[in-house]
């Protein structure tokens, strides 16, 4: 009789694909690993770490948990398999309503634009495995949200070819498309396939808008490339300018760094272009929102893709959205919710006034120190510059890598995290995002913290 013992047998071998994922390092996410290990609690745990670093908006969550605790409903139907693993056609059209109410399309949605998944990530990972083959690219500008590393690669294995820019560069139109054409032709002649682009607008983590002249040159660069563009606009509904503008407190305006850039853009969606056909083939267009950021639900999980101009590209998503299916009772608490139109409409109005007040005290702390920082109008965040604080080697005449994550170690010691800019794909070491949607006495805490170190 043979003894199979498992000591005398070889491991099995796992895919080719799951070894190269292996090897897929996300700066972000093991930074946010170190944070998840000891959270802070008031009560529970007051010397844990003190989440200043993501972007959870946390300013009117106990306005929304009390709202959503009374749509919650569970009936029989809801422990059976669902109508569309890509949202029932009641959620698609309420999102479809919601989207042309304040995304001021030009081609009002509807239902069959839209497919629903269990978060952005999915929605995410769904486009790349649509429009890219393995090891086939995608074009993002860097800094970039440090999550897409995993949503492009890790299933779809699709790669990254970031776009490195300065803030300047960002939001200049012309600079912004040079570099991608640079970056374009490296790509091809380095072998890579380019498939598509990656675009945040409202952008993470500068937390400003771009241009609609920037948008309108984008569309002709993916036109003339024939790439696929997928418009992250995430952050849409959190914009803050005309609150923030409303708020007269008597500090005067802020100093702009770098001066002469445009901070106060409004925001606009892609769907909004008038004549987009004269850009860009419509069909190449596509745009994702969700409900983490500007409604507040980080944890419910859902995420949409809107495609107006592509039913084939609409078509081929459907073909995965079995892997990205939610579950009844979240399905049927999102039409609940998105029926109360005038709730929903007044939350986003309070919600725009909180990050307002959020934003205006944190950069009157930051000033008030001496800590200079890229203002921002959207978003829960911004980009502030700790080059200055960063402790230096004696023969290093500026931030590095490496002081920058003595800066970020240190502040976790002192029980605060706030994001390194290695975790977005900064090119330039020593700049952090700080997150301010924060409920005013853990906010100050986290900034007594923060403020020790630096």
């Amino acid at each position: 009789m043979t003894n199979h013992t498992t000591s005398s047998l070889p491991n099995a071998p796992l895919s080719h694909r799951v070894s190269r994922n292996l090897k897929v390092s996300s700066p972000l996410m093991k930074s946010i690993m170190k944070l998840v290990s000891n959270p802070y609690h008031p009560t529970k745990n007051p010397d844990g770490i003190i989440n200043l670093g993501v972007a959870e908006n946390r300013l009117l969550r106990s306005d929304m948990l009390r709202h959503v605790r009374s749509l919650v409903t569970v009936e029989e139907e809801h422990l059976s398999y669902g109508a569309d693993p890509a949202g029932c056609g009641k959620l698609r059209q309420l999102i479809a309503a919601m989207v042309n109410r304040h995304f001021n399309p030009a081609t009002p949605t509807n239902a069959d634009h839209v497919t629903v998944h269990n978060g952005t990530t999915s929605a995410i990972d769904a486009f790349m495995y649509t429009i890219c083959d393995p090891q086939e690219g995608v074009l993002i500008a860097a800094p970039y949200y440090g999550g897409f590393d995993f949503d492009c690669q890790m299933r779809a294995d699709g790669q990254i070819v970031p776009v490195p820019m300065s803030v300047q560069q960002m939001f200049d139109a012309d600079e912004h498309v040079r570099l991608l054409k640079e970056a374009y032709d490296q790509a091809t002649t380095d072998g890579i396939i380019v498939r598509g682009i990656i675009f945040a607008n409202p952008h993470n983590p500068f937390g400003l808008c771009h241009s609609l002249s920037l948008i309108e040159k984008l569309l002709g660069f993916a036109n003339t490339n024939n790439l696929h563009i997928l418009f992250d606009e995430i952050y849409a509904l959190s914009t803050f300018t005309a609150e923030l503008q409303a708020l007269d407190n008597g500090t005067g305006p802020e100093e702009l760094h770098p001066p002469r850039m445009d901070v106060d853009t409004p925001f606009r969606s892609v769907l909004s272009v008038e004549n987009i056909a004269q850009f860009i083939d419509p069909s190449l267009v596509h745009v994702i929102h969700g409900m983490s950021k500007d409604f507040c639900m980080n944890g419910l999980r859902m995420g949409y893709l809107i495609s107006p101009w592509n039913p084939e590209f609409i078509a081929a998503i459907r073909t995965v959205t079995m892997f990205s299916w939610f579950s009844g009772t979240t399905e049927q608490l999102l039409v609940n919710f998105f029926e109360n139109v005038e709730w929903v409409d007044s939350f986003l109005e309070e919600n725009r006034r909180a990050l307002a007040k959020a934003y205006q005290y944190v950069s009157q702390v930051l000033r008030r120190h001496g800590i200079d920082y890229i203002p921002s109008r959207a978003g829960h965040f911004m980009w502030v510059d700790l080059r200055p604080f960063c402790q230096l080697a004696p023969a290093e005449p500026r931030a590095t890598l490496a002081s920058e994550q003595v800066t970020f170690e240190n502040l976790l010691d002192s029980g605060v995290y706030i994001a390194t800019g290695l975790a977005f794909h900064s090119t330039e070491p020593g700049w952090f995002r700080l997150s301010f949607a924060v409920p005013q006495p853990e906010l100050d805490l986290g900034l007594a913290r923060f403020l020790k170190v630096i």
